[in-house]
């Protein structure tokens, strides 16, 4: 299986938005005088697609690939340079270099055979380093024999154990003491040469002494930004003996440099003596993969077309067609690339690259059309005070947008169907919010779940927990192959008070951005902050940010889209997963509590009203400022955080789409998921594994990726997933 996350393909976004909005689509460096331009030529189309068709290459490329972007997801989040780091990355390795000795070579094509030599090799290489590299690390020991607590902290951290600011201080204050130490017995040798040259200290090895510790300075710096402001306890107990410790290790680092190494003999220390590092303890689920499974994922021979589409067109990166063109194509471009789309033998592609071409024919018919209808310009917008830019882009051009997401509703019936969906949400809120005790009454129970919060410095606890409790349910009801090295190196931060302008809640991917208030927020900010991320609301978001939401996505990605060129980039797929992903542990108990299904089902309203109040503006319907009145009123919000959704919706950035795609991508992967597993093709497990490997895709597409019906060139990709 493949995938198709992250990169716009076919004129998904560049092209969308440069239509829908009408907006200059020139890039940045290309404006400028009238001579300039004339210099450029438009984009042309290729004339023989079956050139670009890619060879089949070795199987062993995907497992490559995913040794390499495992160990730099482990190498990045073990980062500190310690015994731990060692330990970890070696029994990484150890784990590794076993699973491919126990590979079966019989069926290997010869490119794969020789891959699979060099990726053993290459994983006896990295053992090898790992031992030198620790022994180089404890050569530096007599230098920096404050490393260890330096370590101690930043290491606590990543574990995301529960901070206490009165031992972390300790430990800080520790450090400083110990570089006053090393500081001063390297100033009793510096004062006799002899002495000095004893400690078998040579002037490369203290010049590497220094850039540890600018290294361990930042990782400080890293470790304190993580807690300051967020927490006052924290800040209480650190302010001085984070400055003294700051202070300490930049003039032991400069002391080191320009003092110390000057005072030495040219020539390198005495060779580190040789380390054998013990490897750490197996984890608790295998974290090789099955390697087979991997071998078998098949080849996209159409993403050598793909690829060139999205380098021709110009605009966008990649190498642009036409002698390097700036230049928007006109309409022939994309009629002499459908033209040369169907010249394409579409019976001898394979299934997905059946799947490639009808994205593409899909993509330039409406392509085509805007040529043809262009959406109307400069839409009057209804004024307000509110200070949110943005510009509606009118119902024809919606219309084009939904067409390229393969979405068969207008407008109006995506607002009927958030309407009817809400109504669902209210009928639960009330039975939730009679279980409280209010009666019919769900806003005050929204109001009293609110109040239900994180004390300052708590809040990264409560999302640790919630996280892993997560993925404790995802592996015990058997829904979805939770990786080994993903669930293992979950990274937190914490949000920027300016940035929560625009981000009231968490956001996720690679790392979960954890917004709270700062010391630096207005009382109000603070209260509204606190009560916008309260415990119950968070239950239901820190899954749809880390595993299986944007997490397990940013994670997939790079280790299944090596198989083909990346077709799509929708926010249907990219945040309906997620939100699929709330409404089926919402189904089966995982919001076990009244306060609990409040959270969830305040989240599910919201959705619902991201489509209503995101298309009402682009019709030309509503203000930005009845856009928040109406997040306020209808579903409960905190007015700063209703503001800033509104802010974030319109004020760039975003596709007009992208706000209706939450839920609607939801709806649509709930229903596919009835024709699939309920039909018996496949296991609950197998269903949401396919559909995280396979990607990015729309999922009209992605129901033809896991359906078996028979694809044909001309076929209608309309897919009615709702019924009203």
């Amino acid at each position: 299986m493949r995938n198709r996350f992250l990169v716009i393909a076919g004129m998904s976004l560049w092209l969308v938005i440069a239509a829908s909005a009408q907006v200059d689509v020139q890039p940045r460096g290309q404006r400028g005088e009238a001579g300039a331009q004339a210099t450029q030529t438009p984009p042309v189309a290729p004339s023989n697609l079956n050139a670009l068709l890619a060879p089949k290459q070795s199987e062993m490329r995907i497992v490559i690939q995913r040794y390499e972007a495992d160990r730099a997801d482990l190498s990045r989040f073990y980062h500190v340079l310690s015994a731990n780091r060692f330990s970890r990355l070696k029994r990484f390795d150890l784990d590794w270099a076993a699973a491919l000795d126990g590979m079966k070579e019989g069926n290997l094509s010869a490119a794969a055979k020789g891959d699979l030599k060099t990726l053993k090799n290459s994983v006896q290489a990295n053992l090898k380093r790992l031992d030198a590299d620790a022994a180089s690390a404890a050569q530096l020991g007599p230098l920096v024999p404050f490393a260890a607590g330096i370590a101690q902290l930043e290491e606590a951290r990543l574990r995301l154990d529960s901070m206490d600011p009165e031992k972390g201080a300790i430990v800080l204050s520790k450090v400083s003491d110990e570089i006053g130490r090393a500081r001063g017995a390297l100033e009793e040798g510096r004062g006799e040469k002899a002495k000095l040259e004893a400690m078998n200290l040579g002037k490369d090895l203290v010049i590497r002494g220094a850039d540890s510790v600018s290294g361990m300075r930042a990782t400080l710096q890293g470790w304190f930004s993580f807690y300051n402001e967020f927490d006052p306890l924290f800040s209480w107990w650190m302010a001085q003996p984070y400055k003294e410790a700051d202070k300490a290790l930049l003039d032991y680092g400069t002391y080191l440099r320009e003092k110390v190494a000057p005072a030495l003999k040219e020539g390198p220390a005495p060779a580190a003596p040789p380390s054998d590092v013990p490897a750490a303890p197996a984890p608790k689920f295998a974290e090789v993969p099955d390697l087979q499974a991997l071998l078998a994922v098949p080849q996209d021979e159409m993403r050598g077309v793909v690829q060139q589409f999205r380098g021709n067109r110009g605009g966008r990166g990649g190498n642009r067609g036409g002698g390097g063109s700036a230049v928007a194509p006109a309409k022939p471009y994309y009629v002499d690339w459908l033209s040369a789309l169907k010249k394409l033998n579409f019976d001898k592609l394979s299934r997905d690259g059946q799947i490639d071409y009808l994205y593409l024919r899909n993509s330039l018919e409406v392509q085509i059309r805007r040529f043809d209808r262009p959406p109307q310009a400069d839409l009057p917008r209804k004024t307000d005070a509110s200070g949110i830019s943005g510009q509606p882009i009118g119902r024809d051009a919606l219309l084009l947008n939904l067409a390229q997401e393969v979405i068969p509703y207008t407008p109006e019936q995506l607002i009927e169907l958030a309407d009817q969906q809400f109504a669902w949400c209210e009928s639960e809120m009330k039975n939730a919010s009679r279980a409280l005790g209010f009666g019919d009454d769900w806003k005050r129970a929204i109001d009293k779940v609110k109040d239900r919060h994180a004390p300052p410095g708590q809040q990264p606890d409560v999302v640790r927990d919630l996280m892993w409790q997560a993925v404790d349910f995802l592996r015990a009801h058997e829904l979805i192959t939770v990786p080994e090295i993903e669930g293992e190196t979950l990274r937190m931060e914490m949000m920027s008070a300016q940035r929560q302008l625009v981000n009231p809640f968490f956001t996720g991917g690679a790392l979960i951005s954890v917004s709270f208030p700062t010391s630096t927020m207005t009382t109000l900010q603070k209260l509204e902050s606190m009560r916008g991320n309260n415990i119950a609301f968070s239950h239901a978001t820190a899954f749809h940010e880390m595993i299986p939401g944007h997490n397990m996505q940013s994670f997939m990605s790079p280790r299944y889209g090596v198989s083909r060129g990346n077709l799509a980039n929708t926010a249907f797929w990219t945040e309906g997963w997620p939100v699929y992903w709330e409404t089926l542990l919402y189904d089966m108990g995982f919001d076990a509590t009244p306060e609990e299904r409040i959270g969830a089902l305040f989240w599910r309203m919201h959705r619902c009203a991201r489509i209503v109040f995101s298309l009402k503006f682009h019709l030309g319907e509503w203000s930005p400022q009845e856009c928040i009145d109406y997040l306020v009123d209808k579903v409960g919000h905190e007015r700063e955080n209703a503001t800033a959704e509104v802010r974030r919706s319109f004020g760039g950035g975003y596709g007009p789409l992208y706000q209706a795609a939450y839920l609607i991508g939801a709806l649509q992967l709930r229903e596919l998921r009835k024709e699939i597993v309920d039909s018996g093709q496949m296991t609950i497990r197998q269903f949401h594994d396919a559909v995280i490997q396979l990607g990015n895709i729309p999922i009209a597409l992605l129901r033809l990726e896991l359906g078996k019906q028979k694809l044909t060139p001309g076929m209608t990709l309309d897919w009615k997933f709702y019924n009203f």
